[in-house]
Formats: structure tokens, sequence, C-alpha cells
């Protein structure tokens, strides 16, 4: 095949490339992608490109990838992208792929600059870092700006419903609160205002995100798609299997060895990695003879004691944690699950579970068991999914007290 000009041995571009990122000090999770994939490229062009490397290859590589099937998940696409942009770079001459740092934006403008800039200087003298301080800064003159935009010509005419205005038009009203309020408890401490204006500044409620769930339906038709999918293996066909049935976590697939296999039990006995929870599962009839199928059948004779191995070089290796996410992420590609923005891991199948033991009737501390579990009300989150429940316990939204309801200009009765 053609080559372009600037082009050299991958190898020795590789090696460059790797010495570059660990003179910058990219972590060891990190580093062991890149090499997965630098070896993927040294192979592919030794193929087709006598081992040589050249942007030309890269992009080649690049649209090779894209025409897998199942195809690659954002997360890994982006990663091979993002390891073929830093060959190109050092192909280039350069040792940084590091951003430019971008031109600092300057402060909202008003009438209140004076006050901005002792609060600034006050700012920088606690401590803050530029960052830190920069953004709260950004935020502050962008609520003065508000103010003074709405008739606020000191900060004695500032009012609550002039808060509650700049609140509602704050894009980041969680940044709002957070710089807002300092600024306030700065402001009174200081004199400019008569009051402590902070204590009327909104509330935001932080997002704790409602678990992935698949219906019991959607899972067995997700065991079945793995069932019949020539493409999957046995060896996956247990992984997802173990995650589905019993809601282990990918870190303890990953892990198990055959220690924790007691047949004479019929149990899965082992220490969580994330808890070090003791935890004992059922060893179910079709994960025993899905185990058992991937060991006689599939697994590398080895001495390695993990039970679950690489299929590819090292074929010896126990399983990373992530690879036991993509399986399980590819396998509901593969099915005729729609996903519908859905999270498609290992931690989905486990909301999924608990889910399911509680719309049987099964109480907190079943689920809790179940899951292996430390906290007590860990399992409480998989409660959100059953909105039609949690309607029923709403509660009504107490008036507020006097003192609280005077700051908030509204009129107390006698």
């Amino acid at each position: 095949m053609r080559l372009q000009e600037s082009s050299i041995l991958v190898e020795d571009i590789i090696r460059d490339t790797i010495a570059v990122m660990e003179k910058q000090g990219y972590c060891k999770g990190h580093m062991k992608k890149h090499r997965y994939i630098y070896r993927a490229i040294a192979l592919f062009s030794r193929k087709q490109f006598d081992g040589k490397y050249s942007f030309e290859v890269g992009e080649t590589y690049m649209r090779s990838i894209t025409q897998r099937k199942p195809p690659l998940s954002v997360e890994h696409f982006r990663t091979h992208m993002n390891a073929v942009e830093r060959l190109n770079h050092v192909l280039e001459g350069g040792q940084s792929w590091y951003p430019p740092l971008r031109m600092m934006v300057a402060y909202a403008d008003s009438s209140f600059r004076k006050e901005l800039s002792d609060y600034e200087e006050y700012l920088r003298n606690s401590g803050k870092t530029e960052s830190d301080l920069r953004s709260r800064m950004h935020l502050v003159a962008r609520f003065l700006r508000f103010a003074a935009e709405h008739d606020v010509e000191s900060f004695q005419d500032l009012t609550p419903q002039c808060i509650y205005a700049a609140f509602q038009a704050a894009t980041d009203k969680g940044g709002f609160r957070k710089a807002v309020c300092s600024f306030f408890q700065y402001a009174f401490r200081h004199g400019l205002t008569q009051e402590d204006f902070s204590i009327i500044v909104p509330s935001v409620a932080r997002h704790t995100p409602v678990p992935s769930v698949y219906s019991p339906e959607e899972v067995e038709s997700i065991l079945a798609a793995a069932a019949k999918s020539r493409m999957v293996g046995k060896r996956n066909f247990a992984i997802i299997l173990i995650v589905a049935r019993l809601g282990l976590r990918s870190c303890d697939v990953a892990n198990l060895k055959f220690e924790n296999i007691h047949s004479e039990r019929e149990t899965i006995e082992l220490t969580q990695v994330k808890t070090k929870e003791p935890l004992i599962l059922p060893l179910l009839p079709e994960i025993r003879d899905a185990l058992a199928d991937y060991i006689e059948n599939e697994r590398p004779h080895c001495d390695n004691d993990r039970i679950f191995l690489n299929s590819i070089h090292p074929k010896e290796a126990p399983l990373h944690p992530h690879t036991i996410y993509t399986i399980v992420e590819r396998i509901i590609q593969i099915s005729s699950v729609e996903a519908k923005g859905r999270r498609r891991g290992p931690h989905a199948l486990r909301a999924s579970l608990a889910t399911a033991l509680l719309n049987e009737g099964n109480d907190y501390p079943v689920i809790q068991e179940v899951l292996g579990h430390r906290a007590p009300d860990a399992a409480r989150a998989y409660v959100k999914v059953d909105v039609e429940h949690l309607r029923a316990y709403a509660l009504p939204v107490p008036q507020p007290s006097a003192g609280f309801a005077r700051r908030l200009g509204m009129v107390v009765g006698t």
C-alpha cells in the first residue's frame, strides 16, 4: 500500500509515544489500555503496511474498527481515537498534546466594580486556588450585573425577589447558590448589607441518578439472545448469567475463583472486592451448568485460580472488571431489547435484580443480603424506580416561619 512520506517503523513511534505518556504521568490503567490498542495497531500495520506507521495508517486503522461487529462502545472508540491522535502528534515531532491555555475571560461589568474587586482580593487572601477564585468571581459578577440591570443601585436596594429572579436566570444554579451564598455571608460580615441574604438563596436538590432497570421479561430476552448467539461463547454466557441472576459486581465476577464454588453445598462464597464483606449466594443449577460447560469445553488449560480468563493473548490472564462491563454491554446490544437511553452494563442488571426483588414484596434487609450491601440503606436507592408507589407518600410543603417569611418579603398574619 502507498505510504505518506512522513512514515516510521510502527514499533518506534509506539515506543516514543509510550515514553511521552509515562513522562507526563499517566496512570497505570490508562497506560495499559493504550498498550493494548498499540499492539493491535502494530499487528494491523505489519499485515497491511509492512510494519510502517503514517497518518494514512492511523486513518485506515480507525476505518477498520468502525466496521467491527458488534460495534465498539463510544468510550472504547474514543480511546482508540485518542491513541491514534497521540501517535500522529509524536510523528509530527510534538511532545505534549495538552490543549493550549484559554485566554482569561473578563468578569461581567456593572456599577459594583469596587465591591467586586474587594471581594476578589478577599478570596485570594483566603487561599482559594486561581481556578476556584475565578469560577466564584464570574458567578458573583453576573449576579451583580443582573441586579444592576434591575434597578439595584446599592446593596441596600436588594430584595428577595431580585435574588430569586437572578437564581431563575442562572444556568448553573448549583454554582450560583455556592458562590452567591458565600458572597452574601461576606457582605453581611463586612457591613455591605444589613441582613444575611445567604439564608434565602434558593437551594438546589442534589441529583442522584435513578438506576437503569430492565424488566424481568427484558432480562430473559437478553439471556435468550446470549444463549443463541454464536459470537457470545460459553464464557460470556456464564458471566451474564451470574450477573443477571445473582447481581454480582464486575470486580467480583472478574475475581471469582474455583475455591469460591462449593458444589457440595450448592453455594458461591466469596469476599467482595468493594466492601471486603463476605457474601454467600446460591449456586443455581443453570449457573452451575454454564460454568461447567465453559470450564470443560472452552477455558484454556492452565494453573490460574481465576475462573474467567482472556480469550485472546495472553490467554491465561484473568479478565479485567472493565472487560466484564464490555461483555455485558455487547450482549445487551445484540439482544432484541431496546435500551432507550438506559445503561447497558452489569450494574443495570444488578439494579434490575434488586427492583424485581422489591416488586415481589421482599423487604430491604433481604435485598441488602442478596446484593451484599454493607450500608443498611444502600438498597433503598432502587425504590426510586417505583415512582407510582412513591406518590402516595408525598408530603405538603410547610409554610415558612415568621422570621423567614419576613426575609421573603411576605406579610405575616397576626
